[in-house]
């Protein structure tokens, strides 16, 4: 039998911690006498069944204790057109309090239906509420959420199915769960009732959606089928994912994702000022969604099945036939041309970060070989949309800077450089390189450390500067190269961790990739570039969502070791930083100080948010002139994308420290889709070679992670605005671009191929006649 003392164990550690927190106790006493009923009645009830009427009159006792004694109550619940401010006599607003505790903590009560759910589920609340108690200011709310939280995560290496436990060792049982529904009412009360609230009462229902939603429409239903509310059954959202054959790893996690992506619209739509009545119209449309989803769980388990077989299911590898058609693996292009393409790719990687001009070289190289085969290079890429889209949009920017008058400014020529134009050739090359890949990468890291070798301070090294993030570099260029280049070293010792025990070879790429993984961490740290531990966070997160999906056909070894691997780089991020920042006061200011001046900013205190963190208030001021300027002309934009100098405050910038808000300010609406194009034809074109075994898992891994940071630095901060960043920028958008071309021919049947382009020549031997494609009488060579 397996235990149901997990709730117990979460709430014990959880009141144990709270002495230590130095928060006032007497606010919070409600809180845990009624943490503790609700444990008891779950205990009781664990062990022998509780009348459903008895249960509910200890959970309406335990929500009147909030109400009464802690003061928390429902009053305000948002502003609508026509009425304007709804807020409660209290007379109503108890009563909706007292049903709004009790129906949420029986709706995560009911979740507790599969290893994880509702303490996983419960955690992607808790995060998102402690996002918002940061930009509140609600610091002593804020340290509770986080302890509850810690103590969630504790229990969920024991609860949650994983590599390493196949299944659960304990259960929550009702004393956790309903214990745990409560402390989220709590805090979602405390949060919204708040006189500093930033996010509205209406952002929340979409925080609890799932839970409540699943919960109300399961109790219709039973009521309708004349069975008590509170009978247990099988028709729970959960089920129908079992059903649809999802294991309870993969149940849980989709569930927890879905919960955590509905919170981030509420809460971030609320922050960006969505009005309360769309956010109440987006969360009615959400239950009849709901609604229709479960109520016609036949169709939808029958859809959901279909995509278990072609994304999740560990049959598919047998069930699916291998690609009839092979990537070229004759080079299209030879001799010197070849040579001289070769060359360059390596100059070009090794120098990146050593020397621009050397770089330039490079990059050159392998355009020039690429225009003396034009004709070859003309034949690939006129078919592909991604061309033709790369050459309007180049157009198109260069039209804007001219009319503009900014056809001199370098700022606007790399906007020009990032329509992929330029990288095209490049990724042309790369496609007939596959054997040079591993190379290259392991090239470009060699560059890498050696430019930090050179370039960094080590008479601050020596003297103990640590902290000093000027002793690591240029923090904007290092720590962008550094985010970017961990993901890519995350990927080489994924690809190693996968073929482990093959050979010596895995074994010291995993050893080389783990040095070079655990250097770019502390780096990282060293630059105190916040912006580049997001991006980084960002890809590491692509990183963890997305195995399960690309890497499921190569094993279990991917997940097993790569998440210990995150979690060892993870906890090695952290202990760097508490090392050479010197603790937990540092770590607040770099953290939840940026989310307090923004919370701020949002009130109208500018004048205390910019006291308390300049850089946070001035980013948002430039953004604010970015939107202006969309603004004054929303399609075309105004063709320069420099911000202008409207304060003191603002004399050192000369752009909007995005190049997200450059590009929409600049471009306009056309811009931002040409841009978008070019991104994501070539991202789709990853997956689709990932999930075709055409590539590696791995190398789509690394590829997506790391265009996800890429991605996260470009609307965060403006990484062109180094050289040696946009240089980088080019080359990976040259891989990725890798993608379209080899599914491009892949799919392309031969006889299509031009004939001016190629020519047949006859296979010579009968063997080898019988080896090729019966469909191919010959072999294109050019």
């Amino acid at each position: 039998m397996i235990p149901l003392t997990g709730g117990l164990g979460v709430f014990i550690g959880f009141l144990l911690v709270q002495p230590l927190l130095g928060i006032p106790m007497g606010a919070w006493y409600p809180l845990y006498l009624g943490l503790l009923g609700l444990m008891v009645c779950g205990m009781v009830d664990d062990a022998r069944v509780i009348r459903n009427t008895d249960k509910l009159g200890i959970q309406l006792t335990v929500a009147a204790m909030m109400v009464v004694s802690g003061g928390h109550v429902l009053n305000y619940l948002g502003t609508f057109p026509l009425v304007g401010e709804i807020r409660l006599v209290w007379w109503l607003a108890m009563p909706l309090t007292l049903m709004a505790v009790t129906g949420l903590i029986n709706a995560v009560n009911m979740m507790d239906g599969v290893d994880g759910l509702a303490g996983g589920s419960a955690l992607s609340m808790l995060a998102w509420l402690a996002f918002v108690a940061a930009l509140q200011s609600q610091l002593a709310l804020l340290a509770v959420i986080l302890t509850l939280g810690a103590a969630l995560v504790g229990f969920l290496l024991f609860n949650l199915r994983h590599p390493w436990r196949r299944q659960a060792s304990v259960f929550m049982g009702d004393s956790g769960s309903m214990a745990l529904g409560f402390a989220i009412a709590w805090f979602v009360v405390a949060l919204s009732q708040s006189e500093n609230a930033l996010v509205s009462p209406v952002a929340y229902g979409w925080l609890l959606a799932l839970p409540v939603m699943d919960t109300l429409s399961l109790m219709v239903r039973r009521y309708r089928k004349g069975i008590s509310p509170f009978a247990p059954d099988r028709d729970h959202l959960h089920h129908i994912f079992l059903r649809a054959g999802f294991t309870p790893g993969q149940t849980t996690m989709i569930l927890m994702l879905v919960v955590g992506a509905l919170g981030g619209i509420g809460v971030m739509f609320s922050l960006a000022g969505v009005p309360d009545v769309l956010l109440l119209a987006g969360l009615l449309g959400l239950v009849v969604v709901h609604d229709i989803f479960v109520r016609r769980a036949w169709m939808t388990s029958k859809a959901l099945r279909r995509v278990h077989l072609a994304t999740l299911s560990a049959a598919k590898a047998h069930q699916r036939q291998r690609l009839s058609v092979r990537l070229r693996r004759r080079p299209m292009v030879g001799g010197k041309r070849r040579q001289v393409a070769v060359f360059g790719a390596y100059l070009l990687c090794f120098s990146m970060t050593l020397n621009l001009s050397l770089a330039l070289a490079g990059g050159t190289m392998m355009l020039v070989a690429a225009l003396a085969s034009a004709p070859v290079l003309w034949r690939d890429l006129y078919r592909l949309p991604l061309f033709w889209i790369s050459l309007l949009l180049s157009g198109y920017v260069l039209l804007r800077l001219m009319l503009s008058g900014a056809l001199a400014d370098p700022y606007g020529w790399a906007f020009v450089s990032l329509c992929g134009l330029v990288s095209l050739p490049l990724g042309w090359w790369l496609a007939q390189m596959r054997v040079h890949w591993a190379w290259l990468v392991l090239t470009l890291i060699s560059g890498g450390a050696v430019a930090f070798v050179l370039q960094a301070d080590w008479l601050r090294f020596q003297q103990g500067m640590l902290t000093s993030p000027w002793a690591w570099g240029q923090p904007g260029r290092v720590g962008f190269m550094a985010s970017a280049g961990l993901m890519v070293v995350l990927a080489s010792l994924f690809a190693g961790l996968q073929r482990l025990g093959t050979g010596w070879r895995p074994a010291y790429q995993v050893a080389l990739s783990l040095v070079c993984a655990v250097s770019g961490v502390v780096i990282l740290v060293g630059t105190g570039f916040a912006t580049a531990w997001l991006a980084t966070l960002a890809g590491m997160l692509c990183f963890a969502v997305v195995s399960p999906v690309l890497g499921r056909h190569q094993g279990h070894r991917l997940g097993r070791w790569g998440m210990l691997m995150l979690l060892i780089l993870g906890v090695l991020g952290i202990g760097s930083l508490q090392m050479m920042q010197g603790g937990g006061s540092t770590l607040s200011s770099m953290f939840v100080e940026p989310l307090q001046a923004m919370g701020m900013v949002l009130r109208g205190e500018v004048q205390q948010a910019h006291a308390l963190h300049p850089g946070m208030v001035e980013r948002l001021m430039l953004w604010q002139q970015a939107w202006q300027a969309w603004q004054a002309d929303w399609l075309f934009g105004n063709g320069g994308g420099r911000a202008t100098v409207a304060n003191a405050s603002l004399a050192g910038y000369n752009h909007y420290h995005s190049l997200l808000a450059a590009v929409v300010s600049g471009l306009g609406v056309v811009g931002v889709l040409g841009f978008a194009a070019v991104v994501l034809i070539p991202l789709n074109a990853v997956v689709w070679m990932a999930l075709k075994r055409a590539w590696h898992s791995s190398w789509a891994l690394g590829v997506l992670s790391c265009g996800v940071s890429v991605l996260v630095m470009s609307v965060l901060a403006v990484p062109v605005y180094y050289p040696e960043s946009l240089v980088f920028i080019l080359l990976f958008m040259a891989a990725v671009q890798v993608a379209v071309i080899q599914k491009s021919w892949l799919t392309t049947p031969r006889h299509d191929v031009p004939a001016p382009f190629c020519r047949i020549k006859p296979l010579r031997s009968p063997n080898a006649l019988a080896a090729s494609d019966h469909r191919d009488k010959g072999r294109k060579e050019c």
